[in-house]
């Protein structure tokens, strides 16, 4: 029995039937940012380039992932700017008979920064969350090496040093 070619292969040997390669699907991880929707705040679109360059970078971003991404910077804009409320009106408002309570941005911020977390651990933004998600493994030219026998192989070697 043959073994099959890979679509690599098959291009190296000049077999390769662009009706036969395999499709692009929702799944597939994405090599490149994304730009970002046109929906988004102001906000939510300086959140979206880092967020996106992250993820691309862990390799777990998809096209299906999209849409979560961008609920991730809108609540990230939302958080910056309940922050920015408290920081400007302070964290308690006067109330009934001369009394102090809480200000309701505080409670606001708080659900806020509840629902990133779970989203930043979802795409692996988190130490915990990393954990729990398929990240790519580094490439050669990272500047992270995954454990000391990387480091041995790659780095300066003896006989170079005496040159």
């Amino acid at each position: 029995m043959t073994r099959r070619l890979s679509p690599a292969e098959k291009h190296v040997r000049g077999t390769a039937r662009k009706d036969r390669t395999p499709k692009r699907t929702a799944v597939d991880r994405l090599q490149t940012v994304p730009k970002a929707p046109d929906s988004l705040s102001a906000g939510a679109k300086s959140e979206w380039a880092p967020l996106a360059l992250a993820v691309v970078e862990l390799g777990v971003l998809t096209t299906a992932d999209l849409r979560a991404l961008a609920l991730l910077a809108e609540t990230l804009a939302a958080e910056a700017e309940l922050r920015a409320v408290l920081q400007r009106e302070g964290l308690t408002i006067p109330g009934a008979g001369g009394n102090f309570k809480a200000h309701p941005a505080a409670k606001l911020l708080e659900t806020t920064r509840g629902q990133a977390m779970r989203l930043l651990a979802d795409f692996g933004l988190t130490p915990r969350g990393r954990l729990g998600v398929d990240v790519r493994p580094p490439t050669g030219g990272n500047r992270f090496q995954t454990n000391g026998a990387d480091r041995y192989f790659d780095g300066p070697k003896p006989w170079d040093l005496c040159r």
